[in-house]
């Protein structure tokens, strides 16, 4: 789900230039009203190293030169704390390189990845996102694999540019839902039947206690197919609650309100763009095909 910008309110920039190979990085911290706006509200993001030190003016190393074959190495690690702030929020994390290190052909890879309820997932360069919790992990990753011109690009040099932007939000949200799924798949069991169906209404939101709540409808009537999704499951709602999200079907006996069908957040696979997929041991799982469900769960705008 998205919230629209309010433009000229309380602004937080952060920006790091490193350079690969005699690396160096100056970050830029700036405080902005304009107006006199929001004057009494409490705006106060911090992006700190893996340290908890904050970041500002402050050089880095990346300790090594990168090389052909080198394992994927984590360069960077900043986290990007909520601390007292009271407005609604939105970030920006851009990363961007440039340089003779990284012209066209370039086997040399940069990565940003974000934690996602636990789990590492790769981000977009130029992220634009409301944040999920109060503090919000990133880390840089170099590669350079093997490849036939790496002789190409021996003893370049090139930079990375990192820009962490902190705004308010007006915290209106768009119009909808309902949106509308993809495919959905569920396997209620290891040797069960996999009830595959597409196109239902879907919602989603946080309840009163800050959970997030799932709902998910077929619609009226039922399918000619006796074994079909709408005939089986029916309409389900998936709800965080005790520290697991629990399955609760219309029709489904092993996912109702006196069986329990859960997993763990971190058993929720988030690494495939658009899908949420709750995987139970033994093969079970459940998986919902939505970018307006997975960019509101991983927290994207």
């Amino acid at each position: 789900m998205k919230r629209k910008a309010t433009a000229g309110l309380l602004l937080l920039s952060i920006l790091l230039t490193a350079t690969i190979f005699g690396t160096w990085a100056y970050f830029s911290k700036t405080f902005k009203s304009e107006d006199n706006i929001a004057k009494a509200a409490v705006f106060d993001v911090d992006v700190v190293n893996k340290d908890g030190e904050t970041i500002a003016d402050a050089d880095f190393d990346l300790d090594e030169d990168l090389y052909p074959g080198m394992e994927t190495k984590e360069v960077y690690q900043f986290d990007i704390q909520r601390n007292n702030t009271e407005l609604p929020l939105e970030y920006e994390v851009n990363l961007k390189k440039e340089g003779e290190l990284f012209k066209e052909g370039s086997p040399v890879v940069i990565t940003i990845e974000r934690n996602v309820e636990g789990k590492w997932v790769e981000a977009e360069p130029e992220l634009k996102f409301v944040p999920n919790s109060d503090v919000e992990q990133f880390r840089i990753l170099a590669d350079w694999p093997h490849s036939d011109n790496d002789i190409d690009f021996q003893g370049l040099t090139g930079k990375i540019h990192l820009q962490v932007i902190a705004k308010q939000t007006d915290g209106e949200e768009p119009a909808g839902p309902p949106y509308y799924t993809g495919a959905i798949e569920f396997k209620v069991t290891p040797n069960g039947r996999t009830y595959k169906t597409s196109n239902k209404e879907i919602d989603f939101y946080l309840n009163d206690d800050g959970e997030k709540v799932i709902e998910v409808s077929m619609g009226d009537g039922e399918a000619d197919d006796p074994n079909a999704f709408e005939n089986k499951v029916g309409d389900f709602r998936i709800v965080e609650e005790d520290g697991w999200f629990r399955v609760y079907t219309e029709k489904e006996y092993y996912a109702s309100e006196t069986q329990m069908w859960r997993v763990r957040p971190d058993a929720v696979d988030v690494s495939k763009a658009g899908v949420i997929r709750l995987a139970k041991v033994l093969g079970p799982y459940l998986s919902i095909e939505s970018k307006e469900l997975y960019d509101w769960y991983v927290g994207k705008k």
